[in-house]
Protein backbone atom coordinates (compact mmCIF):
# COMPACT_ATOMS: atom_id res chain seq x y z
CA UNK A 1 0.00 0.00 0.00
CA UNK A 2 1.33 3.45 -1.18
CA UNK A 3 1.82 6.03 1.59
CA UNK A 4 -0.82 8.33 0.34
CA UNK A 5 -3.34 5.14 1.37
CA UNK A 6 -2.33 5.07 4.79
CA UNK A 7 -2.45 8.43 4.94
CA UNK A 8 -6.01 8.82 3.78
CA UNK A 9 -9.20 7.73 5.60
CA UNK A 10 -12.74 8.23 5.81
CA UNK A 11 -13.91 11.29 8.63
CA UNK A 12 -17.01 10.46 10.35
CA UNK A 13 -18.61 12.69 12.64
CA UNK A 14 -18.59 12.04 16.54
CA UNK A 15 -22.41 10.96 18.02
CA UNK A 16 -23.45 14.16 19.95
CA UNK A 17 -25.96 11.33 22.06
CA UNK A 18 -22.72 9.49 22.72
CA UNK A 19 -21.73 12.37 25.01
CA UNK A 20 -25.04 13.74 26.90
CA UNK A 21 -25.30 12.49 29.31
CA UNK A 22 -29.26 12.98 30.94
CA UNK A 23 -29.30 15.17 34.47
CA UNK A 24 -28.93 12.99 37.53
CA UNK A 25 -32.65 14.26 40.06
CA UNK A 26 -31.87 13.84 43.26
CA UNK A 27 -34.93 12.03 45.39
CA UNK A 28 -35.23 15.26 47.90
CA UNK A 29 -35.42 17.67 44.84
CA UNK A 30 -38.71 15.45 43.37
CA UNK A 31 -39.73 15.32 46.57
CA UNK A 32 -40.05 19.69 46.99
CA UNK A 33 -41.59 20.38 43.70
CA UNK A 34 -44.33 17.25 44.70
CA UNK A 35 -44.88 18.15 48.31
CA UNK A 36 -46.69 21.56 48.93
CA UNK A 37 -46.52 23.31 52.75
CA UNK A 38 -49.80 23.37 54.48
CA UNK A 39 -48.90 26.81 56.11
CA UNK A 40 -47.99 28.74 52.82
CA UNK A 41 -51.14 27.06 50.83
CA UNK A 42 -53.60 28.52 54.12
CA UNK A 43 -51.82 31.85 53.90
CA UNK A 44 -52.26 31.89 50.16
CA UNK A 45 -56.05 31.27 50.17
CA UNK A 46 -56.17 34.49 52.92
CA UNK A 47 -54.27 36.39 51.19
CA UNK A 48 -56.63 35.71 48.21
CA UNK A 49 -60.13 35.94 50.40
CA UNK A 50 -58.55 39.29 51.82
CA UNK A 51 -57.93 41.05 48.57
CA UNK A 52 -61.04 39.31 46.83
CA UNK A 53 -62.91 41.03 49.52
CA UNK A 54 -61.25 44.26 49.61
CA UNK A 55 -62.22 44.61 46.14
CA UNK A 56 -65.46 43.55 46.83
CA UNK A 57 -65.51 46.62 49.37
CA UNK A 58 -64.06 48.87 47.05
CA UNK A 59 -66.17 48.04 44.79
CA UNK A 60 -69.12 48.23 46.84
CA UNK A 61 -67.79 51.68 48.00
CA UNK A 62 -67.55 53.08 44.40
CA UNK A 63 -71.04 52.03 43.54
CA UNK A 64 -72.42 53.75 46.30
CA UNK A 65 -70.90 56.68 45.85
CA UNK A 66 -71.90 56.92 42.28
CA UNK A 67 -75.37 55.46 43.06
CA UNK A 68 -75.15 58.73 45.83
CA UNK A 69 -74.14 60.90 43.40
CA UNK A 70 -76.26 60.10 40.68
CA UNK A 71 -79.00 60.19 43.16
CA UNK A 72 -78.46 63.79 44.42
CA UNK A 73 -78.52 64.95 41.16
CA UNK A 74 -81.24 63.39 39.81
CA UNK A 75 -83.20 64.41 43.11
CA UNK A 76 -81.79 67.78 42.87
CA UNK A 77 -83.24 68.38 39.14
CA UNK A 78 -86.18 66.64 39.81
CA UNK A 79 -86.74 68.57 43.27
CA UNK A 80 -86.01 71.73 41.18
CA UNK A 81 -88.33 71.53 38.25
CA UNK A 82 -91.02 70.09 40.96
CA UNK A 83 -89.73 73.70 42.74
CA UNK A 84 -90.01 75.96 40.13
CA UNK A 85 -93.58 74.38 38.46
CA UNK A 86 -94.59 74.72 41.96
CA UNK A 87 -93.68 78.23 42.15
CA UNK A 88 -94.94 79.04 38.50
CA UNK A 89 -98.52 77.91 39.24
CA UNK A 90 -98.23 79.59 42.49
CA UNK A 91 -96.85 82.88 41.11
CA UNK A 92 -99.63 83.04 38.64
CA UNK A 93 -102.58 82.09 40.95
CA UNK A 94 -101.47 84.73 43.02
CA UNK A 95 -101.34 87.43 39.62
CA UNK A 96 -104.72 86.17 38.66
CA UNK A 97 -106.30 86.92 42.26
CA UNK A 98 -104.20 90.78 42.25
CA UNK A 99 -105.31 91.22 38.94
CA UNK A 100 -108.81 90.71 40.18
CA UNK A 101 -108.66 92.74 43.12
CA UNK A 102 -106.84 95.52 40.69
CA UNK A 103 -110.04 95.32 38.64
CA UNK A 104 -112.71 94.95 41.37
CA UNK A 105 -111.07 98.24 43.05
CA UNK A 106 -110.60 99.89 39.58
CA UNK A 107 -114.26 98.90 38.35
CA UNK A 108 -115.50 100.04 42.39
CA UNK A 109 -113.40 103.71 41.39
CA UNK A 110 -115.48 103.83 38.02
CA UNK A 111 -118.94 103.47 39.71
CA UNK A 112 -118.24 105.95 42.18
CA UNK A 113 -116.63 108.67 39.89
CA UNK A 114 -120.04 108.20 37.49
CA UNK A 115 -122.26 108.64 40.51
CA UNK A 116 -119.74 111.79 41.84
CA UNK A 117 -120.38 112.96 38.26
CA UNK A 118 -124.24 112.25 38.21
CA UNK A 119 -124.49 113.83 41.32
CA UNK A 120 -122.17 116.89 39.83
CA UNK A 121 -125.67 116.94 37.55
CA UNK A 122 -127.74 118.47 40.87
CA UNK A 123 -125.42 120.07 43.08
CA UNK A 124 -123.46 122.33 40.56
CA UNK A 125 -126.70 123.93 39.39
CA UNK A 126 -127.79 124.71 43.02
CA UNK A 127 -123.98 125.73 43.95
CA UNK A 128 -124.65 128.09 40.72
CA UNK A 129 -127.86 129.54 41.81
CA UNK A 130 -126.40 129.92 45.73
CA UNK A 131 -123.17 131.92 44.39
CA UNK A 132 -125.83 133.76 41.90
CA UNK A 133 -128.05 135.07 44.99
CA UNK A 134 -125.25 135.83 47.35
CA UNK A 135 -123.78 138.01 43.93
CA UNK A 136 -127.15 139.53 43.38
CA UNK A 137 -127.34 140.65 47.15
CA UNK A 138 -124.43 141.99 47.26
CA UNK A 139 -124.90 143.95 44.14
CA UNK A 140 -128.45 145.28 45.11
CA UNK A 141 -127.00 146.38 48.43
CA UNK A 142 -124.50 148.44 46.67
CA UNK A 143 -127.45 149.77 44.20
CA UNK A 144 -130.16 150.60 46.80
CA UNK A 145 -126.74 152.46 49.17
CA UNK A 146 -125.13 154.48 46.27
CA UNK A 147 -128.14 154.39 43.42
CA UNK A 148 -131.69 155.13 44.12
CA UNK A 149 -133.01 154.92 40.58
CA UNK A 150 -133.21 151.17 40.63
CA UNK A 151 -136.28 150.99 43.20
CA UNK A 152 -137.80 154.23 40.97
CA UNK A 153 -137.06 152.10 37.97
CA UNK A 154 -139.03 149.24 39.12
CA UNK A 155 -142.23 151.39 40.07
CA UNK A 156 -142.20 152.93 36.41
CA UNK A 157 -142.43 149.51 35.38
CA UNK A 158 -145.16 148.75 37.78
CA UNK A 159 -147.40 151.74 36.99
CA UNK A 160 -146.57 150.49 32.95
CA UNK A 161 -147.39 146.95 33.33
CA UNK A 162 -151.08 145.93 32.74
CA UNK A 163 -151.76 144.98 36.39
CA UNK A 164 -155.27 143.37 37.21
CA UNK A 165 -155.60 145.35 39.89
CA UNK A 166 -158.24 148.46 39.45
CA UNK A 167 -159.82 148.97 43.20
CA UNK A 168 -158.10 150.95 45.94
CA UNK A 169 -154.46 150.34 44.70
CA UNK A 170 -151.94 150.91 47.50
CA UNK A 171 -147.77 151.36 46.87
CA UNK A 172 -145.81 150.40 50.04
CA UNK A 173 -142.13 151.37 50.69
CA UNK A 174 -139.08 151.69 52.98
CA UNK A 175 -139.24 154.59 55.62
CA UNK A 176 -136.53 155.58 53.83
CA UNK A 177 -137.06 155.09 50.17
CA UNK A 178 -140.36 157.38 50.94
CA UNK A 179 -139.32 160.50 50.82
CA UNK A 180 -137.43 159.97 47.48
CA UNK A 181 -140.46 158.14 45.71
CA UNK A 182 -142.67 161.01 46.92
CA UNK A 183 -140.41 163.66 44.92
CA UNK A 184 -139.79 161.55 41.54
CA UNK A 185 -143.25 159.73 40.86
CA UNK A 186 -145.85 161.44 43.17
CA UNK A 187 -147.72 162.98 40.46
CA UNK A 188 -147.40 159.78 38.21
CA UNK A 189 -148.96 157.70 41.29
CA UNK A 190 -151.91 160.11 41.82
CA UNK A 191 -152.59 160.51 38.61
CA UNK A 192 -153.04 156.38 38.44
CA UNK A 193 -154.96 156.40 41.75
CA UNK A 194 -152.17 154.66 43.49
CA UNK A 195 -152.15 155.66 47.20
CA UNK A 196 -148.21 155.39 48.62
CA UNK A 197 -147.31 154.30 52.38
CA UNK A 198 -144.54 153.64 54.04
CA UNK A 199 -143.89 150.11 55.62
CA UNK A 200 -141.24 150.06 58.52
CA UNK A 201 -140.47 146.26 58.75
CA UNK A 202 -139.51 146.62 54.35
CA UNK A 203 -135.75 146.45 53.16
CA UNK A 204 -134.86 149.43 51.50
CA UNK A 205 -134.68 149.39 47.34
CA UNK A 206 -138.45 146.90 47.69
CA UNK A 207 -142.12 148.00 47.29
CA UNK A 208 -145.25 146.54 47.70
CA UNK A 209 -148.42 146.58 45.96
CA UNK A 210 -151.73 145.86 48.16
CA UNK A 211 -155.61 146.40 45.98
CA UNK A 212 -158.64 144.89 46.36
CA UNK A 213 -158.09 141.91 44.14
CA UNK A 214 -154.46 141.09 45.78
CA UNK A 215 -151.28 141.53 46.82
CA UNK A 216 -147.94 141.84 44.55
CA UNK A 217 -144.88 141.54 46.87
CA UNK A 218 -141.29 142.74 44.98
CA UNK A 219 -139.83 143.81 47.80
CA UNK A 220 -136.38 142.28 48.48
CA UNK A 221 -137.15 139.72 51.20
CA UNK A 222 -139.73 138.44 48.73
CA UNK A 223 -137.67 138.19 45.62
CA UNK A 224 -134.95 136.81 47.66
CA UNK A 225 -137.18 134.03 48.92
CA UNK A 226 -138.54 133.34 45.94
CA UNK A 227 -134.59 132.56 44.40
CA UNK A 228 -134.14 130.46 47.30
CA UNK A 229 -137.36 128.32 46.26
CA UNK A 230 -136.05 127.60 42.64
CA UNK A 231 -132.34 126.65 44.34
CA UNK A 232 -134.06 124.50 46.66
CA UNK A 233 -136.54 122.91 43.61
CA UNK A 234 -133.29 122.42 41.65
CA UNK A 235 -131.14 120.82 44.23
CA UNK A 236 -133.84 118.06 44.90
Amino acid sequence: MSTSDRDWRLWQPESLLDSFESPVIEPSQTDALAVVDPASEAQFQAELARLRQQAEREGYATGERNGLEEGQTRGYREGFNHGRAEGLAQGTAEANTQQRALISRFTLLVDEFQAALDSLDSVIPARLVQLSLNAVRSMLGKQIVCDTSVLLEKIRQLLQENLQFTNQIELWVSDEDLPMVQEHLGEMLQGRGWALHADAKMVPGGCRITAEEGELDGSLSANWQMLCNLAMEDYH
